[in-house]
């Protein structure tokens, strides 16, 4: 994500884990063909609470993650360690993070490349990718096109999910899209309610970038990187993605 945005704090880590504890099984299943594939260690960015890397190394392939946010690498240790499972879990952006391996698999699910928010910031992570790419290797990622960009804006949106203590976490949100720079910023706000009473409250701004197809395979072709495929995610079909799809997985290589 990018520094600047300050998202992912303690509330919203917990809403995000009771949220989506688990990825859907087209998804997962994706990833884990990728896996499969590589003949070597794999890395993702942007892990998160782990809702990826978990599964993928519960099936024993060796996954390194990093993430910008402390509240959800706090949770994805908390994880690893009640199942068993060790790995290297790096507070890291593109920008700092350092490892001598290179990677045969490196990939990024779910739209979360849309959170790097700026030229630099993009540039910053494709160039690392390519030189972290062992030659033959993939880069497998999503990114949301102008399709997801929900109308009308300006709008309160909200939901929640019930703790397991009976209390609730109330996420409202207020959306507004720029369309010069494709940038989707939304104000969140997180509510703890226990027993009708609102015992802790964390807000966030969190931005998202959304992509022609055209745009984000220039930038790839600018970093030496070779797009292999594009597919439809969201759900994942298997079926090949055209430019009216919303959500799109790329899938490359080095040029």
């Amino acid at each position: 994500m990018s520094k600047d945005s300050g998202a992912y704090k303690a509330l919203c880590t917990e809403f995000y884990d009771l949220d989506k504890p688990t990825p859907s099984e087209d998804a997962l299943q994706c990833y884990l063909r990728y896996a499969e594939e590589a003949k070597g260690p794999i890395l993702e960015p942007m892990c998160g609470t782990g809702r990826f890397l978990i599964p993928l190394l519960k099936k024993g392939y060796a996954v390194t993650g990093f993430d910008y946010s402390p509240d959800m690498l706090k949770a994805c240790r908390k994880k690893c360690k009640e199942l068993g499972l060790t790995t290297t879990l790096l507070e890291a952006t593109f920008e700092t993070f350092s490892s001598h391996s290179i990677y045969h698999l490196i990939f990024i699910p779910s739209g979360s490349f849309g959170h790097l928010i700026t030229l630099e910031e993009v540039s910053q992570a494709l160039t690392f990718i390519t030189d972290s790419l062992h030659t033959g290797g993939k880069f497998v990622f999503e990114i949301e096109t102008l399709k997801t960009i929900r109308e009308p804006q300006g709008v309160w949106r909200g939901r929640w999910v019930n703790k397991p203590d009976g209390s609730k976490i109330v996420l409202n949100v207020l959306s507004q899209f720029n369309p010069t720079s494709r940038v989707e910023t939304g104000l969140f706000r997180y509510e703890l309610w226990e027993q009708n009473t609102i015992s802790q409250t964390e807000v966030e701004v969190y931005h998202v970038r959304c992509y022609e197809p055209v745009e984000i395979e220039h930038l790839l072709k600018q970093h030496g990187l070779k797009v292999l495929d594009k597919w439809q995610a969201e759900p994942h079909t298997g079926l090949k993605a055209n430019d009216k799809d919303a959500v799109i997985l790329y899938e490359c290589t080095k040029s």
